[in-house]
């Protein structure tokens, strides 16, 4: 039991003693199967054991102490939108029309193939840590549920088990394939416990097990579907892999997201799971990657890409780096000889669609590497190291990253002199420091072209680095020493204008003089008229993608 679990909570109070606590547990077992899953709180209040008060307050001391400052400071945006919570209503009132319509078809079988209760609630645990029930048809045996406890209990509480699903009935494998078992949850949607979409609802067994960390997990709403529920690995994912998927959705959260999932949720359910997954095959093959002036660009989403990213170069390009390639023939075989090369601009989304070749997902280096710090936070094997920014700069991020993270993911951090590239033995001296600090992950953020040109350069001299990210600017961000632009002005493809705002002096020629001929030079590839540049290319470049 984790020492923040609501039992151990009120036990530290003093408003239980340990024999209380234990029977109470042992209560919330039995009694599974006659009455089905009570919290332990409501255990404890109809025992007279505690008053409400002293419960709710109990609940509110265990939400402050997982991370208050990340729940109430910084609200995900998902939680922000009324029109997210608009549609929810919507779906949640023609839902349960619907369920209303069938509840006395799916009774009478539900009853008939094995007699007990028709709807079941199950503990789960919502938004900032608010638990609450979650309704659902009746698929299994009456003792399922039990004997699943049980197993779970076994093993120490861990929930992920394909071995936890005994007992299926035959009409409950009908419900499940049309996931029609699921039609109850419509109330706890319209209630706003749920939503149509997000993470999967953890169990009280999960929680038990969360680190600070995973706990971030619960600043959106569960869903009734979510990424997890239309992965292709759902029945063999661990539970460190499902946690892996929410945070990608918490990370990636658009209104356009959940439109996607929807949309594969009624496609799984009126094709199945097996259908879709030869369609999406299908689809993979379609572009798997989107040429834009002459550089391929990997067309995957940041999930795919965090799924599939075990080694290589990452660089993200966008419209300026187009065209320095377009004239730095070094920079071009750079990027031709990445392993990876992925769309860092909502105007290369633009032009994507353009060019009848629409990339599927924006994945710029800013968003990309905090990204990528949450997706590993709990693999040991990734440690990073950040090059870049100004004197302490690259550190004040390693301290901030690492505190987000839950962890020490950040295990060394160098601010490199100006004009370091230049100098042999200033490269010579960070390659040793990286190497000693056993990093398999570099992170360089000193600006295009120069930091791709450098890990071109000297990757091979690197003893355990085994991904090497190019990142611009976001060692700044996530140090504080730069400002972002407004997230709607990077969804819109304006973000240049807030650089420009933010640092006329150095960067108004960049966008509005050498990047400019970007446009004409994209109408000429539309139109068969571009004409790449003329670069003699060395054995080591590449122009396909390495899968």
């Amino acid at each position: 039991m984790s020492e923040y679990s609501l039992g151990l909570i009120l036990l530290k109070e003093g408003l239980i003693t340990q024999s209380q606590l234990d029977a109470a547990l042992e209560t919330q077992r039995q009694q599974t199967a006659s009455v089905g899953w009570q919290m332990l709180g409501e255990i404890l209040l109809q025992s007279r054991l505690i008053t409400k008060r002293d419960l709710e307050e109990a609940l509110e001391r265990q939400a402050k102490i997982y991370d208050i400052e990340w729940f109430s400071l910084t609200p995900h945006s998902s939680t922000l939108s009324g029109l997210k919570r608009l549609l929810d209503i919507v779906g949640a009132i023609a839902g349960l029309g619907i369920t209303a319509l069938l509840f006395p078809l799916i009774a009478l079988a539900i009853y008939l193939d094995s007699p007990g209760p028709i709807v079941i609630t199950q503990p789960r645990v919502g938004l900032r840590g608010k638990q609450f029930k979650l309704r659902r048809f009746r698929t299994t045996t009456p003792d399922a549920e039990r004997y699943r406890l049980k197993v779970a209990y076994e093993k120490g509480g861990k929930f992920f088990d394909s071995q936890i699903e005994p007992h299926v009935t035959r009409v409950g494998r009908v419900l499940r394939r049309f996931y029609l078992d699921e039609m109850p949850q419509f109330l706890n949607v319209l209630t706003g416990e749920m939503s149509l979409v997000g993470t999967r609802p953890p169990t009280l067994d999960e929680v038990q097990f969360y680190t600070k960390t995973d706990w971030q997990r619960l600043t959106v709403k569960p869903g009734m579907t979510g990424l997890w529920q239309i992965n292709r690995r759902k029945y063999g994912m661990t539970f460190e892999q499902v946690l892996e998927i929410d945070f990608s959705y918490i990370d990636a959260w658009k209104h356009r997201l959940d439109a996607k999932i929807l949309i594969k949720t009624f496609l799984h359910i009126l094709l199945g799971a097996k259908r879709i997954r030869r369609l999406d095959a299908q689809g993979d093959q379609r572009w798997e990657t989107v040429n834009i002036l002459n550089v391929p660009i990997d067309n995957m989403s940041v999930i795919e890409f965090l799924e599939e990213l075990k080694s290589g170069v990452v660089l993200t390009p966008n419209v300026d780096h187009l065209m320095k390639l377009q004239r730095d023939a070094e920079f071009f075989h750079t990027y031709l000889q990445a392993d990876y090369k992925v769309c860092d601009s909502q105007i290369l989304m633009y032009a994507s669609r353009f060019l009848g070749t629409p990339l599927k997902e924006k994945i710029s280096g800013s968003d990309l590497f905090p990204t990528f710090c949450r997706f590993h936070r709990n693999n040991e094997d990734v440690k990073i190291f950040l090059l870049g920014g100004a004197p302490g700069v690259a550190d004040r991020a390693r301290i901030k990253i690492n505190s987000k993270v839950g962890r020490e993911i950040i295990i060394g951090a160098h601010s490199p002199s100006f004009g370091f590239e230049k100098n042999e033995a200033e490269c010579q001296e960070i390659i040793d420091i990286i190497n000693q600090s056993g990093a398999t992950v570099l992170a360089v953020g000193v600006g295009a072209p120069k930091q791709e040109k450098w890990i071109c350069k000297y990757k091979d001299q690197f003893k355990f680095v085994q991904i090497f990210l190019a990142v611009g600017a976001t060692i700044d961000f996530e140090a504080g020493a730069i400002q972002r632009s407004p997230k709607w002005m990077s969804r819109m493809g304006i973000e240049w204008l807030f650089r420009i705002y933010s640092d006329p002096k150095r960067l108004w020629k960049r966008y509005l003089v050498d990047d400019l001929p970007f446009f004409w030079l994209l109408l000429k590839q539309r139109f068969g008229m571009y004409t790449p540049p003329n670069f003699k290319l060395s054995p080591d470049d590449h122009m396909t993608p390495r899968f």
